[in-house]
């Protein structure tokens, strides 16, 4: 590595970590504010255990905004202190002088995608169990790698939820545990579907198991029938997993369980190519940020921060815009997850090569 190259990686990186403590603890504070009034009811350390397991979760979101203010204030200072200019004196072109930088967005891309595949699923979903549990008082629930889910509903009662559509809160494979008060089962019930209609569950096409007086197990199947249970789609589908706890493969393998059965899997195909996409935000940021210092003259950095902060948000705002887009139906999910990428690649590309050496 040269000397300059060394030179421009602890420039980079000095700022790229202050940025990130400074954008975490921002988002910390943030999402504390938001939820305040919920925690009241808990404890401290329940809230610690919270933010413990979803600050990986935050640092993934700011990291892109990081490595825009490092390639700003890193190659911005060079500009003010004609330090660049002396290096193209030196023959070195600005794609050349860059180089470092661009290598070092796409390292922290790189970190990303792995971490987003790794680590922070695991924590997300750590974080939000703790808060369903603990601070929203959802009933014990338990998730199987299939990601079946065990639910304790009242009335002691438990439920096996093979696939719970949430969009419309229809469920496909449903089976309920009747117990006596001492835990002895008293009736089963196994549904194909189980739909929310006027108030009530509807379930169709099942059976119901259930011991006789006289020691006779029998089984009555049935076509349609309503069954009086107090949890509704809305409380039964706050356990179910979000995209952001889980990793590509299960992902993946829920669109396909989707599938199978038939429901509308658009959504989550748009949040899977999403996940790549996002994790290489960085790299597009880093570029960006290399494309305003260049431009900074001896004005310095400073007035193209707030130039930044602007690109920031229209990035964020395309990016909703294009997502929402995908999941509507209106664009293919690889068109609606990398469309802000490519858009603001070739600007940043655009700017840089038409600087003037």
């Amino acid at each position: 590595m040269r000397i300059l190259d060394r030179y421009l990686v602890r420039e980079f990186l000095g700022t790229f970590v202050f940025s990130l403590v400074v954008l975490l603890a921002l988002s910390a504070i943030v999402d504390l504010f938001d939820r305040l009034s919920r925690f009241l009811d808990v404890s401290g350390m329940v809230v610690l255990q919270y933010y413990v397991h979803r600050l990986p979760w935050f640092g993934f979101q700011v990291m892109p905004v990081a490595v825009l203010l490092a390639a700003l204030f890193s190659l911005g200072r060079m500009v003010r202190h004609n330090e660049l200019l002396a290096m193209k004196m030196g023959h070195l072109g600005s794609l050349r002088i860059i180089a470092p930088l661009l290598v070092l967005g796409l390292v922290v891309s790189l970190a990303a995608l792995v971490l987003g595949e790794s680590i922070i699923p695991q924590m997300n979903e750590r974080a939000l169990n703790t808060y369903r549990v603990k601070v929203q008082k959802v009933s014990p629930f338990q998730r199987t790698r299939d990601n079946d889910i065990w639910y304790r509903a009242k009335g002691n009662r438990f439920l096996h939820i093979s696939l719970l559509e949430v969009a419309s809160g229809n469920i496909h494979g449903l089976t309920i545990f009747e117990l006596s008060p001492d835990f002895r089962l008293l009736r089963r019930v196994d549904a194909k579907e189980a739909r929310w209609q006027d108030g009530r569950w509807w379930l169709r096409d099942g059976e119901i198991s259930w011991t006789r007086p006289d020691g006779r197990y029998q089984v009555d199947p049935f076509t349609n029938i309503t069954i009086d249970l107090e949890e509704t789609p809305m409380d039964l589908a706050q356990v179910v997993r979000e995209p952001e706890e889980m990793s590509s493969a299960e992902l993946r393998e829920y669109i396909e369980r989707l599938a199978k059965s038939g429901v509308n899997s658009v959504r989550y195909q748009v949040d899977l190519a999403a996940k790549s996409s996002t994790a290489f935000v960085s790299v597009v940021m880093a570029l960006i940020g290399i494309a305003f210092a260049l431009r900074t003259g001896k004005r310095g950095v400073m007035a193209w921060s707030g130039a930044c902060v602007v690109v920031a948000v229209c990035y964020s705002i395309l990016n909703s815009l294009s997502i929402s887009l995908g999941r509507g139906g209106v664009l293919p999910p690889i068109v609606a997850a990398w469309l802000p990428n490519a858009l603001f690649t070739a600007a940043g590309l655009s700017s840089v090569l038409t600087i003037k050496s």
